[in-house]
């Protein structure tokens, strides 16, 4: 689990990073190359911010605190990561081994 730990935390960071720098590319080109209007692409961007933002969050108080415990709140952490893992299939460093558990 501590390979898919720093995988995970290194995908969320990028995902902040990556919020912030397009959010500020649709803002500063809205209106002039996109005939976006600038609210709209302001509270696009804020919106996508804060989801990446939310998913690190969440991965840092409900998931990592429980990875390793025992019982039902450990399996649901451990699944919980694969879950969030999985979102990033198809990266060069994704590992088959981290997909979820069947249903």
């Amino acid at each position: 689990m501590d390979e898919l730990v720093h995988f995970l935390r290194l995908r969320l960071d990028e995902g902040v990073e990556d919020a912030r720098r397009t959010g500020n590319m649709l803002i500063a080109h809205a209106t002039t190359a996109l005939d976006v209007p600038l609210e709209y692409a302001e509270r696009h961007a804020r919106l996508q911010l804060n989801a990446a933002e939310a998913q690190r969050t969440l991965f840092k108080t409900t998931v990592l605190p429980y990875l390793g415990t025992a019982g039902p709140t450990g399996r649901i952490a451990e699944q919980q990561i694969r879950i969030m893992g999985s979102m990033h299939e198809g990266h060069e460093d994704y590992s088959e081994a981290w997909r979820p558990w069947p249903e």
